[in-house]
């Protein structure tokens, strides 16, 4: 496991946040998504930090006063099976408690098995597929787990 350091994003993050997108996901975020998010606070960034760069960032919003939504955790190919997203859900399930939110949801693409088995070993269950929920049509599994979480993946 790599320790990373945990802290809030900023607008001044933007250009190391697009281009972990650019590297995880076939359809990232637009950038202008990314600026809007942080300034207008309605969502929480998340980044981990190795060796003064960005390696993965997450993001989670307040679906209701019980709920929270995990919407994204990228981390960079080299940077991976090296417990960062770990570390990272772990903060993101810390601000929901925080926020008193006893739950978190999220949506995976069905083809991604290696962040369904991630999300399932850290008490995430399978809730329902969405079909064509991407953009490409692709579908997507809807997870639930309780917080606090039980355990984290190494």
């Amino acid at each position: 496991m790599q320790i990373a350091d945990i802290d809030f994003c900023s607008v001044k993050d933007l250009n190391e946040l697009c281009a972990v997108e650019s590297a995880c996901f076939p359809a990232p975020w637009p950038r202008h998504v990314i600026v809007g998010d942080i300034e207008n606070g309605d969502v929480v960034y998340i980044k981990a930090i190795i060796m003064c760069r960005i390696a993965g960032y997450s993001v989670i919003a307040r679906s209701d006063e019980k709920e929270s939504h995990l919407m994204n955790i990228a981390v960079l190919p080299e940077f991976r099976r090296a417990g960062i997203a770990s570390q990272l859900l772990a903060a993101v399930g810390e601000i929901a408690l925080y926020w008193g939110c006893g739950g978190m949801r999220l949506e995976v693409r069905v083809s991604n098995a290696a962040a369904r088995n991630f999300y399932t070993k850290s008490g995430f269950k399978y809730d329902k597929t969405i079909n064509a929920y991407y953009s490409d049509g692709e579908a997507a599994w809807t997870m639930l787990a309780s917080l606090p979480f039980p355990k984290f993946p190494a």
